[in-house]
């Protein structure tokens, strides 16, 4: 991050309008497609029963020490750490030429888990431990049949503290284009190793981290256009040339 910051481009030039397509309509359809295709193949249920262990009856990699203290209980403790440290940069006078776009990735970040933590209070979605049919009490419940005001499972909240980091892509976009799949590839990794971990014990389907990283992309890219939508450090014209 220190040396994408220092060698930031000064070049100014207008947001191109393919940012929109690109970036927001393109990706929203591919969600869409994804989700569908869990529906319609019902990959929720299907993941989840090979993950069950029907004979035991229980969800074996529940307790999992790996999966429950390092990756989930630690997991919290290191986006804790990286969040501070954004903010710390934030306001670090050595930084001071680079607040725009420090605060808004820490915001695209705090806006993106809190959005998805507070959705899960009203969703009313179980958990996968929670189903009849996966040793549960409850009926199975698909997220567009949620929303009853209650607290839930969905989307999921732990599995945001990785995908959040999606937002390192449109900051490099403006900061270092060139390093704005690392960015990219950065958060969906962390995400999928927080999201599958919880999947292993139970406590999500496959659909909730999918909803999950459809958030935390559309949030920074709607962000985008209000920090730096009249002009920009790179074009994307420059960013496609240096990839």
């Amino acid at each position: 991050m220190h040396e994408s910051l220092e060698t930031a481009s000064s070049t100014s030039q207008p947001l191109s309008n393919d940012f929109y397509w690109n970036h927001l309509v393109l990706p929203s359809v591919l969600f869409v497609g994804v989700l569908i295709a869990i529906e319609w193949f019902q990959l929720d249920r299907l993941l989840a029963g090979f993950i069950y262990d029907n004979d035991l009856h229980s969800w074996s990699l529940r307790s999992n020490y790996l999966l429950e203290e390092i990756i989930h209980k630690d997991g919290r403790l290191l986006f804790a750490l990286m969040i501070v440290s954004l903010i710390a940069l934030y306001f670090a006078p050595r930084y001071k030429m680079h607040k725009r776009p420090l605060a808004f990735l820490v915001l695209s970040i705090l806006i993106s888990v809190i959005s998805i933590n507070l959705i899960k209070k009203i969703s009313g979605v179980p958990c996968p431990w929670s189903v009849d049919e996966f040793g549960g009490t409850q009926h199975i419940m698909h997220w567009f049949n949620g929303f009853n005001g209650q607290s839930g499972c969905f989307p999921a909240g732990h599995a945001s503290a990785g995908y959040a980091w999606v937002a390192l892509y449109f900051f490099a976009l403006v900061q270092r284009p060139s390093l704005r799949f690392h960015g990219l590839f950065f958060g969906l990794g962390l995400g999928f190793i927080y999201g599958f971990a919880q999947e292993l014990r139970g406590a999500h389907f496959l659909s909730h981290d999918i909803w999950t990283a459809a958030i935390c992309w559309l949030v920074p890219a709607a962000l985008f256009h209000p920090f730096f939508g009249k002009s920009v450090s790179q074009s994307e014209d420059s960013a496609s040339s240096n990839p």
